[in-house]
């Protein structure tokens, strides 16, 4: 396989600037892009495709500089937002077409062995907006495998996921990533396909690279509110919410430990005690049961908390109450993340 290597790459759109950036992506490494709507994660990915022109910086492919090439002569695979599937050809003419950009004399046998590959010979005759989402994803993979990509970049092609979908789509790059060995660029908003097949975790904002590196120093210190949402922590107060929330005793004690963007802390943090040995008190406003235990959504004095508590145990009994009922409850200072931003 081929390594890629962006070069001081910028692309403007309109208003706005994406870059300079540099990045490396190895033989078979993933790269997960998160960050904000308009950070620039699509425009970097077509800027890489050559669907957005350089305005400077160089796309290096095994060392060759392919920043003045069409995008179909840089053997890259490119999956849209949507997919990009065409509606009117059947499953098996969406990658039979792929193939004949490659391989046009055998086109056929290579799209029937993809369609076998990803269990779709049972759908070849149906068209895309006859399959299910996850069915989708599959086809979508298909295709971009059929002309034998060098690099494969993938733009949330569907946002909110279920979880069965989630599982065909995590499969499919799965045997991609083993199998293939084709280095991925995925852009996306769902922290379990990143967790799954991430190397690296690139973080954009306002089209610059704010972090890049392996997923632990990142969950270790977050940054900001959207990376602590991102990567799991329910309890997240942005600066300006808790100088709202001061006149509230928790309120302070959270702001005191506060970042200069904020605080973040998770649900585990929160843990339930008798009212006269707790340092706080909180009404209960939500129960959800949960193979974890019983998520809890509290209100202390104006201040919404998450707590997740074991459905067995000592605490157990303190969770059953009523919605409504008062809980008493210490937050742990060791598991509280102060949110300072980005070197």
């Amino acid at each position: 396989m081929t390594s890629w290597e962006l070069r001081g790459v910028r692309a403007v759109q309109g208003s706005f600037l994406m870059g300079p950036l540099d990045l490396g992506i190895g033989e078979s490494e993933t790269v997960a892009v998160i960050g904000r709507s308009g950070a620039g994660k699509t425009t970097l990915l077509r800027a890489i495709a050559g669907l957005v022109p350089l305005d400077a910086g160089e796309v290096l492919k095994g060392g060759t500089a392919v920043g003045g090439w069409p995008p179909e002569r840089r053997r890259l695979a490119y999956v849209p937002q949507g997919l990009g599937l065409f509606p009117h050809l059947t499953v098996r003419r969406n990658v039979e077409f792929a193939a004949r950009l490659r391989h046009p004399a055998d086109a056929v046998e290579r799209s029937d062995r993809l369609l076998r590959r990803f269990h779709l010979e049972s759908f070849a005759a149906r068209r895309p907006g006859e399959l299910s989402t996850g069915e989708q994803q599959r086809v979508a993979v298909a295709r971009a495998l059929a002309t034998e990509p060098e690099l494969l970049l993938w733009d949330e092609p569907l946002g909110a996921l279920d979880v069965a979908t989630r599982e065909e789509l995590l499969e499919a790059l799965a045997t991609v990533r083993e199998d293939d060995r084709i280095p991925l660029l995925l852009v996306t908003h769902d922290p379990s396909i990143a967790y799954s097949l991430a190397d690296r975790f690139l973080l954009l904002e306002g089209g610059q690279m704010r972090f890049l590196g392996a997923a632990a120093p990142l969950v270790e210190r977050p940054g900001d509110p959207f990376v602590a949402r991102f990567l799991g922590y329910e309890n997240v107060f942005s600066r300006a919410a808790l100088s709202d929330l001061a006149e509230v005793p928790l309120g302070e004690w959270l702001l005191s430990r506060s970042g200069a963007l904020g605080l973040a802390f998770g649900s585990g943090a929160v843990r339930l005690r008798d009212p006269p040995e707790a340092a706080w008190t909180a009404s209960v406003r939500r129960r959800e049961p949960s193979p974890a235990g019983m998520r809890l959504d509290l209100d202390v004095g104006g201040v919404p908390l998450s707590a997740l508590v074991p459905l067995r145990g000592s605490d157990g009994a303190a969770a059953a109450g009523a919605i409504g009922a008062s809980v008493g409850l210490d937050i742990d200072p060791a598991d509280l993340h102060p949110l300072g931003g980005w070197p």
